[in-house]
Parts: C-alpha cells; structure tokens; sequence
C-alpha cells in the first residue's frame, strides 16, 4: 500500500478561483460593484485546493493503483504503437478509416510564426506576442497526435503543465510523457493575458476569455497556435484533443462549442459549460446576483462529441460556483445534446482528478478519433463503482 503521508499529496492540485479570502472577496466587490478596471487583479491565490491542511488521504488502495506509464500497466510500462493497435487487448481502437477530418482554421496571414522548440514559445497574433509551453515527442518527424492543456486561474502554464497527473510510484503531480502515448503526441501549454471581470478590449474572463467579445483574444491565440504547429509539424488532425482544470475547463468547454468539428475528446476537471442555462445559474454572488451574461454558441447534438468529466464532492467548490453542482447539472445537459460522457468522481474538492493515472488518460484518449466510433463501455482500465481506485469511481453515459 502506498505510504500515507506520499498519497495525501494528491489533493494538493489548484485552485479556479483561489481559495484566498482576499481574492474572493476583490471578486464579489467587483461583481456586486458592476464594474472593474483593466488593472483589477485579484489577491494571491492559494495554492492547495482541496483540505488546506495539507491534503486528504485517499483511501484504501484495495486492488491496485494502475501505474503511471503506458495505460493498462500496472507494473507502469509503455504502450509501443503498432500502426494504430493497443498491444493490449483490453484497449480497442478502430480506425476512422476513409474519414477526412474537417479543415482547421484558417490560415491568417497576420500570425507571426516563431520555431516551436521543446519549453517556452512564442507566436504574435493581432499585434500581440504569446507564449505556449511545448512538449516535444522525441519523434517530431512521423504524424503526431496534439493536446493541449489550459491551466486553472492564477496559475502559470509551465508550472500546470509539469504537476497535471499524480504518479503513483514516485507519490508526485508530473507532467505528462509525450513518448508514452501509442504515437508521437505534442503537448502544448498555451499561456493566458491575465483577464480578470473586465480586461483586455473589455473581455470578462479568469485568465482565459470565457466570455468572448468582439474582438475575442484567446481565439484568435488557439487558432493561431494551430496554424504554426501545422507549419512546422505534421498533425494527424484525427486526434486534437483538449484537457482543462477549472478556469481551463471552462475554456476547453467553450471550444468544443466554438469548434464542434476539431476535437477527438475534450477532458474537463471540475469545470462547467455556460451553454447551458442550469449551469449558469450555478454562478452567483451571496445566491443572487448573476456573474456574467453568457453567450456562449449553442451545442448542435448533431455534432456529438466525446466528453471525459471529473469532480470533486461537496467541497469541489469555488468562491462563488458549486462545480460539483455544475458538473450534475452538465450531464443532463450534455446527453441531451447527444455527448458521449465518461463521468469520474472523487472526494478532494477543487482539485486535478488524483486517481486518474496518465494511463488511464491516455486510455480515453486513444480510444477516441474524429470520424471514429464512440465509446460503448466504459474504458477497460478505468475505476467503477463496484471497483474504485482510491476515492475515484466513474461511471458511463453513453449518447441518446
């Protein structure tokens, strides 16, 4: 059994809103105010979001902990890719076949495309220079698989990107291993301006743009990284896919509404999707002043979609949001609009999902392509309710 003071550190991912009372509190009185400058910047976030204390045990390990490694190991080995097929079998994969996947965006001819190196990049959009964290495969010349990774609010993209999934064997948060996926996978860490309530050209955010006006900054930055990775890499555009905690699940939410058409899977950890007006209500000051006019596009069920979701009980609260209430809320709302869901729940709080080993992960990733089948079960390695792993079960609801 893993050593108790090691397996406490899984509740320690960050925090959406930060649990500090001085951040709230800016909030709140900017919110209730009705207005805020674009210098409002909230107080210092706190960094443990689940038991302040400094984490909560997860349990029994009673089974097993899968390993960290290539998903179906335990014992934490890699996955080879063998042109498309898991060697185990327990993890089936069928090809999209003929499937032409949709066209990315467009190309602006306005980007500024700088070398995409492994760590820190750069790219210049609209006049503005943004930076991405980048974790290169060791092989960047065959088709790589692309995931990017948007933080939580008040946090920074090279600090998220290297604790995101909590490894077993050495009891740490790390990054994910860009040479353990079936095939070469590129990993980017896209940075945020810093929006607060009102910030730049007027656009409401927590970090990211989850309220986009005209003119909206962080699409524009997300199509623009698209548009220097397919310059200098060769993407299976099959397999893009989107993981966001908090503020950045929000932000991968408000993708796959804004892009319907590009995602294989999109993974949110205690997030919500402000399309949905249950959600939305969610999201109130002292129960009774609504945060934001959302505008979010609607979903088309025709689109379908393949969605992993994770949250965190009763305490996977955030200032002014209930995201356990939100993410109750959002399975209705996603099977009425015809989303595949796997649903993982865990007792933390407001933290990463902390039995979720990359393996796993990378198990619903693979099982997912664009133009490929959904799901029908649940993925073969991950935690049930009859079998959970620590304090993880998840559970399958599979599209009308």
């Amino acid at each position: 059994m893993e050593a108790q003071a090691t397996r406490a550190n899984r509740g320690s991912g960050r925090s959406f809103f930060s649990g500090s009372g001085v951040a709230a509190g800016a909030l709140a009185l900017v919110i209730a105010s009705g207005c805020a400058s674009a210098e409002s910047t909230p107080g210092t976030a706190g960094e443990s979001c689940g038991d302040d204390s400094g984490g909560v045990p997860v349990g029994d390990d009673a089974g097993g902990q899968l390993g960290s490694g290539g998903f179906g190991t335990p014992d934490g080995g890699v996955y080879v890719s063998d042109g498309g097929t898991s060697t185990d079998d327990a993890v089936a994969h069928e090809d999209a076949g003929a499937f032409d996947a949709p066209p990315l965006p467009g190309v602006d001819a306005g980007v500024q495309c700088n070398p995409i190196v492994n760590g820190t990049s750069t790219l210049v959009v609209n006049g503005t220079t943004r930076q991405f964290e980048v974790q290169l495969p060791t092989d960047t010349s065959s088709d790589m698989a692309l995931l990017f990774l948007w933080h939580g609010w008040n946090q920074q993209a090279a600090t998220f990107a290297s604790q995101v999934v909590y490894d077993v064997p050495s009891g740490q948060w790390v990054p994910f291993d860009p040479n353990a996926f079936p095939m070469p996978l590129l990993i980017v860490a896209p940075d945020d301006t810093g929006l607060f309530v009102v910030g730049v050209a007027g656009n409401v955010g927590l970090d990211w743009d989850i309220e986009p006006k005209s003119p909206p900054v962080d699409f524009p930055f997300f199509e623009a990284m698209l548009q220097c990775i397919q310059q200098q890499f060769t993407l299976d555009t099959t397999r893009i896919y989107s993981f966001g905690f908090s503020a950045g699940a929000v932000f991968t939410d408000l993708l796959s509404a804004e892009y319907p058409h590009l995602f294989a899977a999109t993974i949110s950890e205690s997030g919500a999707w402000f399309n949905d007006p249950a959600e939305q209500q969610q999201v109130l000051v002292n129960n009774a002043v609504p945060f934001i006019k959302w505008d979010w596009p609607a979903f088309n069920p025709a689109d379908k979609g393949n969605v992993l979701l994770t949250h965190g009980g009763p305490n996977d609260f955030a200032t002014i949001i209930s995201l356990e209430n939100a993410n109750e809320e959002a399975l209705p709302f996603l099977d009425a609009n015809d989303r595949t869901v796997v649903e993982c729940k865990h007792n933390f709080g407001h933290t990463l999902e902390p039995d979720l080993t990359q393996g796993m992960i990378y198990e619903y990733l693979w099982d997912h392509q664009l133009g490929g089948p959904p799901l029908a079960a649940l993925p073969a390695d991950f935690p049930t309710e009859a079998n959970p792993v620590g304090e993880t079960s998840c559970y399958f609801h599979p599209a009308p």
